[in-house]
């Protein structure tokens, strides 16, 4: 398991032979926030969101395991380079992340479109160690805010409301914890059944149809979801692709199980 404080430093796997060749990413956005969904070493799912001022950046990303923020300052080099040094409590640089702004997807999620910020590909290694873990981030997608606030559009000034709240209902799910699920729903509250809208009162109405909702397939896109940095909008947080949105109060406020 990778330790929780580490130094991202992404430095470029070749150099562009033109222009035409490779875009750059430049981005001089301090009030928007690029939430980035990846992999370390193909099995560490982690979220990243990254402020782009100029040159310069400012993180936190966390894995999907611990759902706890890890600091992130850096800088962006010619466009391509990527440095980002991941830090501890104390402010302590403890690892390191090579690599760079892709020109092209490896993984293909953008077909062969030319690439400026979209796609960060590189290594992962702890300071002072030789070893190397393979890191591959993509972007998800931007909102107003800061680090510190993102989740204003909905009045919330403390994110942890919704952070804990989400993370709550998310490790019940993987769980199966039926009641702490049901206890995270605001009610009432539109669900789909049988191919229809159905609307639930409470607690009650959803015990007994909870297989019908929390199918199989609905569990697997929750936990191919990570419950931290997310999208928002005046109609709450978003998880994942929308499968689950949170209100202000960190409880669930729909259900896309359609």
């Amino acid at each position: 398991m990778l330790r929780a404080s580490a130094v991202l430093t992404l430095l470029a796997l070749g150099a562009a032979t033109s222009p035409q060749a490779a875009a750059a990413c430049f981005r001089n956005e301090p009030g928007y926030l690029w939430n980035f969904d990846g992999q370390i070493a193909e099995k560490y799912p982690v979220r990243m969101t990254l402020v782009f001022s100029g040159d310069k950046l400012d993180g936190v990303y966390t894995y999907r395991s611990r759902l706890r923020d890890i600091r992130l300052r850096g800088r962006i080099e010619g466009g391509k380079t990527v440095v980002l040094d991941e830090l501890d409590d104390t402010g302590r640089v403890t690892a390191r992340f090579e690599g760079e702004f892709a020109t092209r997807d490896p993984k293909g999620r953008y077909g062969d479109s030319e690439l400026a910020c979209e796609v960060i590909v590189g290594r992962w290694s702890k300071v002072g160690s030789a070893e190397q873990l393979g890191v591959y981030l993509a972007t998800e997608g931007s909102t107003a805010g800061s680090l510190k606030h993102r989740y204003g559009a909905i009045g919330v000034r403390d994110d942890e409301v919704v952070h804990g709240g989400a993370a709550r209902f998310w490790r019940a799910v993987k769980a199966g914890d039926r009641a702490t699920v049901a206890a995270q729903l605001r009610y009432p509250i539109a669900v789909t059944l049988d191919g229809k809208a159905r609307r639930l009162k409470g607690q009650k109405d959803l015990l007994p149809v909870y297989d019908a909702v929390f199918t199989p397939k609905f569990v697997a896109a929750i936990l191919d979801s990570t419950p931290r940095y997310m999208f928002v909008r005046d109609e709450g947080a978003m998880l994942g692709s929308g499968w689950v949105w949170f209100g202000a109060d960190g409880k669930v406020t729909a259900l896309n199980n359609f």
